[in-house]
């Protein structure tokens, strides 16, 4: 009898501490949650855009390299040729730093012409920089003493029947012995300065058309001007015409090495790259 009910008090003594265990379990779960701190809201990181428009970048940086990308995605060429980004940017470069220098009359046009490219190919490109399209794609001729089929010989010099390379301002139209013309400022010293006295301006030629780029020969070449066809002449130099910026290329070393505003480190704003 005694071992009996030893034993029935070892089990309740069992029972008694497996419910005290449970017991003390649902206390801290209760407590515990009593006690629980609210959530820490996220504070979202106030951006001064103020202080990140202003910031200063330079035409060389990873920031205008950016700028230029998102231009070049943008662009719309209308089923014509494209430009490579890499001579995109550089004409970028240049009219970026004309325009905060004050020197384009009319900012919303780059003409970019890559002298590089065969002579039968469309090698001018006008661009609307405020719509990001191409409005002209066309032929263009280069100077007789400049190359054959290519162009590889420039020049700054008159009478040299040469092209003349860099950074242009438009001017005015005018007729001359070409009928419809459109005065060309250089703004390179050495390389385009005489070409406003020279007489090196956009003008239309018999030379140069469509019809003549899809036959056996390339198109004829000028004295140095960048001749375009008569059928669209009127038409693009009315439209680049009064102070917008033209940029002839070609990958001649000295040029690329020497250009002032080629080179040039000008700063300007995050928000001056929002064109």
């Amino acid at each position: 009898m005694l071992n009996k009910l030893s034993l029935n008090a070892n089990q309740v003594r069992n029972i008694v501490f497996a419910w005290s265990k449970v017991l003390a379990c649902f206390l801290f779960i209760v407590l515990s949650s009593s006690f629980q701190y609210a959530p820490i809201e996220e504070i979202p990181v106030k951006i001064d855009d103020e202080l990140d428009r202003n910031r200063l970048v330079t035409l060389h940086s990873d920031e205008f390299s950016a700028f230029t990308n998102r231009i070049y995605r943008q662009i719309d060429y209308n089923g014509g040729d494209t430009i490579s980004e890499d001579l995109l940017e550089k004409g970028l470069r240049g009219y970026m730093y004309l325009k905060q220098t004050g020197a384009l009359e009319n900012p919303k046009y780059l003409t970019i012409i890559d002298f590089s490219k065969y002579c039968n190919t469309k090698r001018l490109w006008v661009i609307d920089m405020e719509a990001k399209k191409v409005v002209f794609n066309e032929l263009v001729a280069h100077g007789a003493k400049t190359g054959d089929e290519y162009a590889k010989y420039f020049s700054n010099a008159h009478s040299s029947n040469k092209s003349s390379l860099g950074f242009y301002a438009t001017g005015c139209l005018y007729y001359g012995s070409n009928d419809l013309s459109l005065k060309l400022h250089g703004l390179e010293k050495n390389f385009n300065s005489n070409a406003f006295t020279r007489g090196i301006v956009i003008h239309g030629a018999n030379y140069v058309s469509n019809q003549l780029a899809r036959g056996p020969q390339r198109i004829g070449r000028s004295f140095g001007c960048p001749a375009v066809s008569q059928a669209v002449n009127k038409p693009l130099i009315e439209t680049i015409k009064g102070g917008s910026c033209l940029f002839i290329y070609h990958p001649t070393v000295n040029y690329l090495e020497n250009s002032t505003i080629m080179n040039a480190n000008l700063y300007l704003t995050v928000e001056d790259l929002s064109i």
